[in-house]
């Protein structure tokens, strides 16, 4: 088995879910700890966090004016739980994901950290960064391998792409790089990744409880809207059965912002909503607007409520 290999319980505990029973770690309980000869590593919340866009950057920026030690990205808890269940999961069974398997799943992953790691070496060498692959062409060799290999190289893959994003980001921490087709700050691989890891591990395992915890979160939400507002729609377009006709719902979850998904001039898009603006709404779960804005239908019945024919078409675009 790989050395990452985990199980539920154990990511959950882990990386403090509210469902654990084990008080949150402090500085105090960690200092205890230490001097008694325990391990502080039991609760995430001692050593480590998601790496947000703000995280990175705020990092790098520190280390690139000498006041900060170069210290590597960690691994995101989105991997950890990925990693996990990618392991435990068999090979062949079909995922959420556009009837793909655990395997091809893999495989996927793997390509988009092993295409990051095939822009960023070159730039750091000073050379022309490369027209980015599609996923057929870089995912072939991948789903031809076995599957323990398979899972050893997204494992070696994912290791490697953070030393290159730490590397980058220590030498220029607002750096901007070609990617696939458009442009791509460095440090927005991190949550991209994030997203990727955490949107496929629910393509796998559905919604449990780390889904629960890994969805739905407002900053994960932000990075799909504004990196990837208008590609997520496209494909939801081809099959709009009426791309000429103006569009406009909310999609709206208690405790966040209200989600717009507009279609406007032949144009469809994502866009967080101002406050006060009368228009259709769809009343949804945080979790299942995730999901949901990535192509996903939620997992459980009556998680979007108050609107079905918005939903309806909302799911066509």
């Amino acid at each position: 088995m790989c050395g990452w290999k985990a199980s539920v319980d154990n990511v959950l505990r882990r990386h403090g879910t509210p469902r654990q029973t084990e008080p949150a770690s402090t500085p105090e309980t960690i200092k205890d700890q230490q001097s008694s000869g325990g391990s502080p590593q039991r609760s995430i919340n001692a050593r480590r966090h998601p790496a947000s866009d703000q995280d990175v950057n705020r990092v790098s920026v520190l280390r690139a004016h000498g006041k900060g030690p170069r210290v590597p990205i960690e691994r995101t808890i989105e991997a950890d739980a990925f990693l996990s269940t990618i392991d435990a999961a068999a090979p062949e069974a079909v995922s959420a994901c556009e009837g793909w398997t655990t395997h091809e799943i893999a495989a996927h992953v793997t390509g988009i950290a092993m295409e990051v790691t095939r822009h960023l070496e070159p730039y750091l060498q000073g050379e022309p960064v490369p027209k980015t692959r599609s996923f057929e062409e870089r995912e072939a060799l991948l789903q031809a391998l076995g599957h323990a290999d398979l899972l050893r190289r997204l494992d070696s893959e994912e290791t490697r792409m953070r030393g290159l994003v730490t590397e980058v980001l220590d030498r220029e921490p607002d750096v901007v790089i070609p990617w696939t087709g458009r442009h791509m700050a460095v440090a927005k691989f991190v949550p991209h990744l994030r997203n990727e890891h955490a949107l496929h591990r629910w393509d796998v395992a559905g919604e449990d409880d780390i889904s629960r915890q890994l969805l739905g979160s407002d900053d994960l939400v932000d990075h799909s809207v504004g990196e990837l507002g208008q590609i997520l729609l496209v494909a939801g377009r081809k099959h709009d059965p009426d791309p000429d006709t103006d569009f406009r719902v909310r999609l709206r979850s208690d405790g966040h912002r209200d989600l717009r998904v507009l279609v406007e001039a032949g144009t469809a898009t994502l866009a967080w909503a101002e406050a006060g603006a009368d228009e259709p709404w769809i009343d949804i779960d945080p979790v299942a607007r995730h999901v949901f804005i990535w192509g996903r239908r939620p997992d459980r019945h009556g998680q979007a409520r108050n609107g079905y024919r918005r939903l309806r078409r909302c799911r066509r675009r």
